[in-house]
Formats: structure tokens, C-alpha cells, sequence
């Protein structure tokens, strides 16, 4: 027989001790990496003010809009101007120019030198425009742009909060059904297997044994369909936050408290009450709404520039001051300097009906726009009415579903019970869990619904924000 002397039970137990040592790390580290992280609704909204698009790209034209209003400024400031330039002739043309060459040395010194074959000109200038309509009504237009982006920026800000709770309540409303529709699949897949048992003890028919496998892959492509819908709500999520939303991430499955809050308010609330939220008067719901004041900032820019165009049969006066040093042959500003005061009055007398089509376009560019603001002031009333309507409705299913969720539940138990006695068929049994699953997957879906539209009318109303607080 081998003996096992010290030394080899020594690394014997070195071996196991190491063994036992990497499966604890390799345990430590699959745990590790298998942890999940979860993302809250309120942590999904701050990345997606900080780091969607369309928020940065409405930041970004908030800001030019103020640089542009500064630039409508600078255009009414004084502009001083320095003017320098260095002129060479060839011999011939200043032979031709300088006259003084053809008379006598005696009398060529009478005549100051006014032709020089390199000659340097300097001139300081000034600019003020005294009277110019279409600069002041490029101020107004600029102000007017200024206000329109502002509440084009609080509004893509709205529509992102908005876009994200909705793709948000998505995920969790999916999540539940899925974990639902689970739950079904385990308990058809019991069923199943024990209807394949009975099938083979004889004491199922083979029909009643398909009959429950058409169950369980009925159960199985609805898993699975909802797990599609799922990665396909998780993507859609994470492109509104511009954050990868990985396998390791988990949204978390409690809805904010003032959600639930509010859902729970309104649900108590009278049909009255909820119309009530959307009795506006127009000028209320403008102000309210971040989409319909850039709307009604856009008309009244488009009336600025209407108006402007008419500037153009008006004159213009402006004032000019200029100091110049005469052209010599040298670079000092040593020469005579002469000074040139102006007035210039522009006064359009024909443009070839430039300025006339110009007004016309602009007229029916307002007219446009216009009309657009009341399409969609008149859309925005249709929408508010219909989902005040929606809510109403939703609010007596709401009760009516957990009704419903109720009665098959006692249906199945009973169903349940008589089936262990061999009192009902198969077909009645599945029939009540499908009436159970239908039931429950309904009040889910239900609850949700009401939600998303409570969402949507506080979203139009401009309530969004009080929901990332």
C-alpha cells in the first residue's frame, strides 16, 4: 500500500485550501458582477434634462437667441473705423500723373507734390445711425425670438419629462404583466407536465393531454412576446435619458409617491372636478402651456417681421465724421488732415417692387402662422377634453376591474377545487385560469392607463414638473 507521508498531506491540503479558495472568489465575484442597479424614475428624468439632445440643442438656442438680441443692440451702437492704405504706380503712369516733372525746376517747387510713386492714405472714421426703422423693428424681432425660444426650451423640457415617465410607467407597466404572465407560465407548465403523467398512466385521453400543451406554448410565446416589448420599452427609455440601460440595470418597480398620490386624488375626485381642470380661457391655457405661449411668440414674431417689411419705402438718415490724413510718401501721419462731416438721407424712390413683394410675403407668412396657433390652441382643447373624458371612464373601470379580479379569483378557487374532484373537464378549469389571467393582466393595464393619461393632462396643463420634485 502507498503511505501518505507529512509532506504530501501538506500539499494535498494546500491544493484543497486553494480550491475552496477560488470557488469562494469566483462565487464573491459572479455575485459581485451579477448585482443589479436600479434607476428610479426621478434619476431616469435629471439624466435626461442633463444629457438628452433635443434639451442641449434647446439650451443652445436659447443662448443664441440672447446673443442675437445683444447683436439687434450693437447694431444701433456708433462704429469707428481706422482706414490705411499703401498705393505703387509703375514709372509710366507716374510719369503721366505727375504733371510738375514738365515744368521748370523754378516753377515745379512752386506746386505741392500731390502724385508720389508709393503713397500711404490714413483715415479715422465714425458711423451713427440717426434713423433707421428696420433696425429698431430687428430689436423688437430679436426680443420677441428671445421670449419664443425661452418657451420653446421650457417646453422641450416638459416633453422630455413627459416622453421619460411615460417610457418609465411603460416598463413598469410591462414588468408587471410579464411577471404575471410568468406566473402563468409556471403554473401551465405544472399543469402540463402533470397532464402528461395522467397521459401516460392512461388516464388522460391524448386530447386532453394537447389540450394542455397548447396551453403551456400559448403561455410561452406570450413570455416571451413580453419580453421582446420589454428590451423594446427599456431601449426606447434609455435613447430619452442618452444612458446605456444595461442587463445589470433594474428600473425600480415603485412609482414616485406623488404619482400614486395624485392618482389616488383624482380617482376619489368627482367627474366635475376633473372637467374643472381643464376649464381654461385661452389666454390661461397659453400661459400654462409651454408649446402654446412659443406658438403665440412665434405669431407675434411673424407680425414683427410683417411690419418690418414696410421699412423699406421708409428713409434712412445716418451721420458719418471722418479724419483723414492726406496721401503722401510717407508712413507718419504727417500731412494735411482734412475732416469730412456728412449727413446721408436714403429715400426708396422705385426698387423694382422688391419692398412690395416682400410685404406680401411677409403678410401671408403671419397669416399662416396664425392660423396654425389656433389649430393647434383648438387641438390642444380636444385633446384636454378627450382625455378628461378618458379619466372619467377610467375611473369607474378602475372599480369594475378590481370587481372583476375578485370574482374569478373566488370562480378559480372553486373551479380549482372541483376539478381535484373530477367534477369539471379540463376545459372549464383553463377557461377559468385564462378568465383569472385576463382579469388581472385588464386591472393592470387599467391602472396604468389611468396614469398615463393622468400624466399626459398634467403634462398639457403645465403640472409636469410637480411630479420631479
Amino acid at each position: 500500500m502507498c503511505k501518505i507521508t507529512a509532506k504530501s498531506s501538506a500539499f494535498l491540503f494546500l491544493i484543497y485550501f486553494t480550491f475552496i479558495l477560488l470557488q469562494f472568489t469566483d462565487t464573491s465575484f459572479a455575485q459581485e458582477s451579477t448585482k443589479i442597479k436600479y434607476i428610479t424614475m426621478e434619476e431616469a428624468i435629471s439624466k435626461a434634462l442633463s444629457k438628452n439632445h433635443q434639451v442641449k440643442a434647446s439650451e443652445f438656442a436659447l443662448k443664441k437667441a440672447k446673443w442675437d438680441t445683444k447683436h439687434a443692440w450693437t447694431l444701433l451702437f456708433p462704429v469707428i473705423n481706422f482706414d490705411s492704405r499703401y498705393t505703387w504706380i509703375d514709372e509710366q503712369t507716374f510719369a503721366e500723373r505727375d504733371f510738375r516733372r514738365y515744368l521748370p525746376p523754378e516753377l515745379a517747387n512752386q506746386f505741392p507734390q500731390t502724385v508720389f510713386q508709393e503713397s500711404y492714405y490714413s483715415a479715422f472714421s465714425l458711423s451713427v445711425p440717426v434713423f433707421n426703422a428696420s433696425l429698431l423693428n430687428n430689436l423688437w424681432v430679436a426680443n420677441s425670438r428671445e421670449d419664443m425660444t425661452q418657451q420653446l426650451d421650457k417646453s422641450t423640457r416638459q416633453q422630455t419629462i413627459f416622453e421619460v415617465i411615460s417610457a418609465y410607467l411603460d416598463v413598469l407597466e410591462n414588468s408587471k404583466i410579464l411577471s404575471l404572465q410568468e406566473e402563468f407560465l409556471n403554473l401551465s407548465k405544472l399543469n402540463y407536465e402533470k397532464a402528461e403523467r395522467l397521459y401516460q398512466a392512461t388516464r388522460y385521453s391524448e386530447n386532453d393531454a394537447l389540450r394542455w400543451k397548447v396551453d403551456y406554448q400559448q403561455q410561452k410565446n406570450t413570455v416571451v412576446q413580453s419580453k421582446t416589448n420589454q428590451r423594446s420599452l427599456l431601449l426606447s427609455l434609455s435613447r430619452l435619458i442618452n444612458s446605456e440601460i444595461e442587463e445589470s440595470t433594474g428600473i425600480d418597480e415603485n412609482i414616485p409617491a406623488e404619482i400614486i398620490s395624485e392618482k389616488d386624488r383624482l380617482l376619489k375626485s368627482e367627474d366635475e372636478e376633473i372637467l374643472k381642470l381643464i376649464e381654461l380661457s385661452d389666454e390661461d391655457l397659453i400661459n400654462v402651456n409651454a408649446a402654446l405661449s412659443a406658438a403665440k411668440s412665434n405669431e407675434e414674431t411673424s407680425d414683427l417681421m410683417h411690419r418690418n417689411s414696410y421699412t423699406s419705402f421708409m428713409p434712412t438718415i445716418s451721420f458719418s465724421y471722418t479724419y483723414a490724413w492726406r496721401e503722401n510718401n510717407t508712413f507718419k501721419l504727417d500731412d494735411y488732415s482734412p475732416k469730412t462731416v456728412m449727413i446721408n438721407l436714403r429715400m426708396p424712390i422705385f426698387t423694382g417692387f422688391q419692398n412690395y413683394t416682400s410685404l406680401q410675403s411677409s403678410y401671408y407668412d403671419y397669416k399662416k402662422s396664425q392660423e396654425e396657433f389656433q389649430d393647434q390652441l383648438l387641438s390642444t382643447r380636444l385633446t384636454l377634453t378627450d382625455i378628461a373624458n378618458r379619466l372619467i371612464n377610467l375611473k369607474t373601470q378602475i372599480e369594475l376591474t378590481k370587481i372583476n379580479v375578485e370574482f374569478n379569483k373566488n370562480n378559480y378557487r372553486i373551479v380549482e377545487q372541483r376539478r381535484d374532484k373530477g367534477l369539471i373537464s379540463n376545459i372549464d378549469y383553463i377557461d377559468a385560469k385564462l378568465n383569472l389571467q385576463n382579469a388581472e393582466l385588464e386591472n393592470i393595464s387599467t391602472e396604468f392607463d389611468f396614469i398615463s393619461a393622468m400624466v399626459q393632462l398634467y403634462y398639457l396643463i403645465g403640472k409636469i414638473e410637480q411630479f420631479t420634485l
